[in-house]
């Protein structure tokens, strides 16, 4: 019997420790957007967190602090405190707050969330301000991410209206008019595609378009995103894993890294196929307690 318990600890503890057992945060900051203006002194830096609550129960009233900070020196050149009162259980708000910088260069926006002066839920996003575009220059547009959110689930289940919110960046001069078209694919046979007129983004501005699918639940998608610029596709990127629609949670918003086509996976997005050490001590484990038994019942 002391042999069987070692056994279910052992196995308990490495299910744990590799990460197969995890516990969802209660509040989280599911992405940041950045949006930049220009003003006779500075850029205005216009920062957008998006806060999920998954608790089963309402929030407390709770408070965003946002910091920018120069990565060189560590040192913050701009914050301020908003408060954004309580969200409900099982859904998001978001709110934006304004801020100026003096000088073009590289920085980092941090984003912390307070709940009765305890810190929740952070996040940290590097920016680029760039010197004010001559005119002329070429717009440079950049597909960051994806927001999805199940907005609805109708038909017993079988449909689901579904909001995908593209991230755009631009990092050149300002874009003539955008559209941003967004398919979702099952297969080289069945697609849906919906389109976002955008309008013109500015140099060194980050927006999000919006667009909104009536698709079926129980199937496996593949998103795909293209800019196009005055007709012309200027970037295409798409989301590098497929996406079961029945397993995202109503109104809880997901968020999904793009991948310029053409371009290498990040190592980061094949980790976790990758097997832990806790497996593999598992395994261990599991042989060292058979034989430690079987020696036994020999005697």
């Amino acid at each position: 019997m002391r042999i069987w318990f070692l056994f279910f600890i052992l196995i308990i503890s490495s299910i744990t420790f590799s990460g197969c057992l995890r516990e969802y945060e209660n509040v989280v900051i599911t992405s940041v957007d950045v949006t930049s203006s220009q003003q006779e002194e500075g850029t205005k830096l216009t920062v957008t967190p998006y806060v999920q609550n998954n608790l089963n129960t309402d929030t407390g009233v709770l408070t965003l602090r946002i910091k920018i900070r120069e990565p060189s020196t560590n040192l913050i050149v701009a914050e301020k405190d908003s408060d954004i009162g309580y969200i409900k259980s099982k859904s998001y708000s978001y709110n934006s707050v304004s801020m100026t910088v003096a000088n073009p260069g590289e920085y980092g926006v941090e984003v912390q969330v307070f709940e009765g002066g305890k810190l929740v839920a952070q996040n940290y996003v590097p920016i680029t301000v760039k010197q004010n575009s001559g005119p002329g220059q070429a717009s440079d547009i950049k597909l960051i991410d994806v927001n999805l959110v199940v907005t609805k689930i109708y038909s017993d289940g079988s449909g689901a209206l579904v909001d995908v919110s593209p991230g755009i960046f631009n990092q050149g001069g300002d874009s003539r008019p955008l559209t941003i078209e967004v398919t979702a694919r099952v297969d080289p046979y069945t697609a849906y595609t919906k389109s976002d007129d955008f309008g013109i983004v500015k140099g060194g501005e980050s927006r999000r378009a919006k667009v909104t699918f009536d698709i079926p639940r129980n199937r496996e998608y593949s998103f795909e995103v293209s800019a196009v610029e005055s007709g012309k596709s200027v970037m295409s990127a798409k989301v590098n894993e497929k996406i079961k629609l029945s397993e995202i949670k109503y109104n809880v918003p997901m968020t999904y890294s793009l991948v310029e086509e053409g371009m290498p996976v990040a190592a980061a997005a094949t980790k976790k196929t990758e097997p832990g050490f806790g497996a593999a001590f598992a395994v261990g484990g599991i042989l060292l307690i058979y034989l430690t038994a079987r020696s036994r019942n020999k005697r």
